[in-house]
């Protein structure tokens, strides 16, 4: 049942101008009940209290008064609830103008609420306390003859860590009743006794286990009381009137249940009739968008016949071994779903689904489900078959007025989506803009998605309300317009704009203490407009704002501050790109973790000083961001003087932006040429880079789908040229013939797995044989001289030459530890140059190999200096790596996201192409993590070709 929405206008009690206070937090209240009709003191404590503090709450507040001597973590406010409200277990927060808190759970009924006595002087009450470890309450009662008697305590569905047991004695000492934890009220204990003498009866109360699991806090209720633990049906469909009755109850009653403006499935609690004396929360009631039946057995012992899936029907196993049947009318190769509420709920049927074909025969069956006692069944429906029978049953034969079950028959083809949200309330300062991440998961259904906030606010405007097709997140802009602080509470709705009839859905957010027992309270958000923030945030628009692949964003931003504020401001990017995922090891386990490199996200430490005003962050675009429209929103927090906690936060509306290739290929010739197999002069395509403004980055031009056995030729076109020529070289003794299928194509340098590539172009290569070239003898630089290692002679780790493991030769280089290496090796000091002449190299070569942990990596001093810088070519990082664990040491090119494990691998690369020109002066060896990082088979080549001049005697 949607309960009215309370609505509180805060004023604040000092002048906005200064910084603003943070959003409250709960962490407490005494006492955690609320008398209906009558006045209750709340002793709230938690952080960033306000002085204008107002409870909210799903009902009606007829009034409230905030007691003197408040402060930010202690207030006490007298609330008064209107007696019309309804008893149960509500959610309740506290607002001011710095924004709207956490939620916490109390109980709301119509019994005194007492601190915990030992000897109550009245009955009914809710006496309120605390059980420590090892610690066991006791208090004494008078009781008459003949007197009817309820102990209640709600601990567990409070949110409390306390198991609650309960024990009644008589007056000589006899225990005449107890009740451990009982899974019908989530955890909680209740006794029911009738009295057999006037006389004193004690009552004691503690921990299942001596030790609460946390805060040991709870509600004992005591007194001749009623209560209705399971409603019967356990559903009901949305925009419906249901009748209700109550099972494991004391209550007679039959009530109306009015969902007609219930605009969207999940769950509700029921309606209760009026109570003086009613104890705990009011049953829990599935919500649907499909038919929802009850059980009616037909005359004759025919079985009751239900419509085609969607449909749900509720029912009682009232009897031992009672085995309840419906008939479903099906369709061949339908895929069902069929599924049990039962222990959800609270009933305590463990129960057994099957599936039969009208004879009797068994088709599926199904007991507990992962997670959970109440069954599970898939089933694709076989040829030829229109009908099957559905059968419910007790796993032990168990029968009863409390074993109440809801079967629902879902066809899995259905379109359907859920909503999620990462925090269960928003606030949004007055005159600036909040946005909040949705989380969407799809099922059958691809299309946008509208959404919108019940009892929005006036003066609140939604953006970005809808959600793309086929989108997995969503960016929610609220703005508020300038004016008076104010909090609601209120549900996120989705609604599918491209299906007939709509499905509807409300957002949830996560878990928080005395949720898991009436999980609807999850979709009841907290929705604030509060003071002016401390901080303004303008993203200004650029010269050419767009994704560039592989590229930067450069994101221009004005900070401003209200007077008086102090802290540095901190910028975060959202998006709804889903992060990418990536598997690492882990103690030698696979380990699936973000992959922030191939996410969109901000450079560096985008904090500034607090008097740093115009500001630029740059973003970061991968290379491989799937090129469709992405929303992207820079958030500013103030952070406070220790740089540890978010003060205060504004947002920037959202921008919707598509990534685009920076660059794009042109032919300027003919787009069919002779390539030579060999020495000679061979053909060439001539053509044109065309980069978009801003783009300064080199590009290697090449030919893609090339047939096995072909080495692609390669011409690098840097950053400051436009034209280029491609010689169709190709190795000695390379097939002659067409290349079928050749293309031609612009990678961004440096090449590697996620590099941006251009367009395509067909071109038609025909491969003539040509002359053996002359082949220079590649530069060793480790191959198998056991000193070589003594020449590391910096670093903490340890370098060895490995007999046992090795790529080729005699020895292989083992490092374990850290890192070994040396600036300046006596055998390097190597120029690395487009086109080199004698002495002079282009191309390296290595074999590597990793024991454990994630990465591999090979770095390379330039002209003296380590990492990037030095060369004029932005972007150059002279490391290379290997594994899933990410850039080494803040820059370095992937190889490839696998370790090389268990074998050697080996690795060709283009110096030029890569780092620019430079001067090769040392090289560290690096196994940043696990066991030990091997390296073996280190040259550099003028030219591919001379490769294969070495000869390799693999091990």
């Amino acid at each position: 049942m949607l309960r009215p929405l309370a609505l509180t206008i805060l004023v604040s009690a000092y002048a906005l101008a200064g910084p603003a206070s943070a959003a409250p937090n709960i962490a407490s209240a005494s006492p955690r009940g609320l008398q209906i009709g009558q006045p209750t003191t709340l002793l709230i404590t938690g952080s960033d209290l306000p002085a204008d503090a107002r409870v909210l709450i799903a009902g009606k507040i007829a009034g409230q008064t905030i007691k003197p001597g408040a402060k930010s973590d202690r207030v006490e406010i007298e609330v008064t609830l209107d007696p019309a409200t309804s008893p149960g277990l509500y959610p309740i927060r506290v607002a001011g103008s710095g924004g709207i808190s956490n939620p916490i759970v109390i109980g709301v009924d119509r019994l005194p609420q007492v601190a915990f006595e030992t000897e109550p002087k009245t009955l009914p009450i809710a006496l309120h306390g605390a059980v420590g470890a090892a610690q066991v309450l006791k208090m004494t009662l008078a009781g008459k003859k003949g007197q009817r008697l309820v102990l209640d305590v709600e601990a567990q569905r409070l949110g409390a860590g306390l198991k609650p047991v309960l024990r009644l004695y008589d007056a000589r000492g006899t225990q005449i009743a107890w009740s451990p934890p009982r899974a019908i009220i989530g955890g909680d204990a209740r006794v029911e006794a009738l009295l057999a003498a006037d006389a004193q009866y004690t009552v004691e109360l503690h921990d299942q286990l001596y030790r609460p699991a946390g805060p040991g806090y709870f509600r004992l209720k005591i007194g001749d009381l009623q209560f209705a633990d399971l409603a019967l049906p356990l559903g009901a469909t949305t925009g419906s009137k249901q009748a209700v009755r109550f099972a494991s109850s004391n209550i007679p009653d039959v009530v109306e249940l009015d969902l007609t403006a219930n605009p969207a499935p999940g769950e509700t609690a029921s309606l209760l009739p009026a109570a003086e004396r009613y104890s705990g929360a009011a049953p829990r009631i599935a919500v649907s968008d499909f038919p929802e039946l009850v059980e009616n057995p037909a005359a004759g012992g025919q079985l009751q016949e239900l419509p085609a899936a969607p449909v749900a029907i509720s029912g009682l196993l009232s009897a031992a071994n009672e085995e309840d049947r419906f008939l479903l009318n099906v369709t061949p190769g339908q895929k069902l779903r069929v599924e049990v509420t039962a222990r959800r709920f609270g009933s305590p049927l463990d129960a057994v689904l099957s599936i039969r074909n009208e004879q009797g025969g068994s088709l599926a069956s199904g007991d507990d489900r992962p997670g959970s006692s109440d069954p599970m069944v898939e089933y694709t429906v076989p040829a030829g078959v229109n009908r099957i029978v559905l059968a419910i049953k007790d796993l032990l034969g168990r029968g009863g007025s409390d074993f109440v079950y809801r079967m629902v028959a879902a066809d899995t083809s259905r379109p359907d989506f859920s909503l999620s949200l990462a925090t269960d309330r928003i606030n949004v300062p007055s005159g600036g803009t909040q946005v909040i991440p949705i989380q969407v998961t799809r099922t059958n259904y691809a299309g946008p998605i509208a959404l919108s906030l019940e009892g929005q606010p006036a003066e609140l405007q939604l953006q970005g309300s809808v959600i793309p097709a086929g989108a997995t997140i969503g960016l929610l802009t609220l703005s508020a317009a300038p004016g008076s602080p104010q909090a609601t509470l209120s549900r996120l709705i989705g609604q599918s704009a491209s299906q007939t009839p709509p499905v509807r859905r409300a957002a949830t957010f996560g878990d928080f203490p005395g949720a898991k027992y009436q999980p609807r309270v999850k979709t009841e958000l907290g929705l604030a407009i509060t003071q002016p923030a401390p901080l303004g945030l303008v993203w200004l628009p650029g010269d050419n704002d767009q994704l560039f692949l592989g590229g930067k964003l450069p994101a221009r931003v004005q900070l401003t501050r209200a007077e008086g504020t102090k802290g540095k401001t901190r910028l975060k990017l959202l998006t709804t790109q889903p992060t990418p995922k990536k598997t690492v090891k882990e103690n030698n386990q696979d380990k699936v973790v973000d992959d922030l490199d191939r996410a969109l996200r901000l450079e560096g430490d985008a904090t500034f000083a607090d008097d740093q005003k115009d500001v630029t962050a740059q973003i970061l675009v991968p290379g491989d961001l799937p090129r469709q429209p992405w929303d992207l929103v820079l958030v500013a927090e103030l952070l406070s003087a220790d740089g540890k906690t978010v003060v205060a936060s504004i947002a920037a509306p959202v921008r919707t932006l598509s990534p685009v290739a920076p660059f794009t290929l042109a032919l300027t010739g003919p787009n069919a040429a002779e390539g030579k197999a060999g020495a000679g002069e061979p053909g060439k395509l001539v053509g044109k880079i065309e980069r978009s403004p801003g783009y300064t980055q080199s590009v290697v031009v090449t030919l893609d789908g090339l047939p096995k056995g072909y080495s692609a030729p390669q011409v690098i076109v840097p950053a400051d040229k436009s034209e280029f020529e491609l010689p169709l070289t190709f190795a000695f003794g390379s097939k002659a013939g067409e290349l079928k299928g050749a293309k031609l194509v612009g990678i961004a340098a440096p090449v590697v797995a996620t590099s941006v590539r251009s367009n395509t172009l067909d071109v038609a290569i025909n491969v003539v044989a040509g002359e053996k070239p002359a082949a220079e003898p590649p530069k060793e630089i480790f191959e198998d001289d056991e000193k070589f290692a003594a020449l590391l002679t910096e670093g903490e780790g340890r370098a060895i030459p490995d007999q046992r493991d090795k790529y080729s030769g005699t020895y292989s280089l083992r490092i374990t530890g850290d890192q070994k290496f040396n600036p300046n090796l006596p055998n390097l000091g190597m120029k690395i140059r487009e086109n080199p002449g004698p002495g002079e190299y282009r191309y390296i070569r290595f074999a590597w190999k990793k024991a454990g942990g994630n990465s591999i990596c090979l770095q390379l001093n330039h002209d003296g200096t380590w990492g990037p810088g030095g060369t004029g070519r932005e972007g150059a990082k002279f490391r290379y790596h290997a594994g899933p664990g990410g850039e080494c040491y803040g820059a370095s090119l992937t190889i490839d996201e696998k370790l090389p494990a268990p074998r050697f691998v080996v690795v060709t690369r283009d110096l030029f192409a890569d780092f620019g020109e430079f001067t090769l002066t040392g090289l560290a060896f690096s196994p940043v993590d696990g066991q030990a990082a091997l390296f073996d088979h280190l040259y550099l080549a003028r030219q591919p070709e001379d490769f294969s001049l070495l000869k390799v005697e693999k091990q």
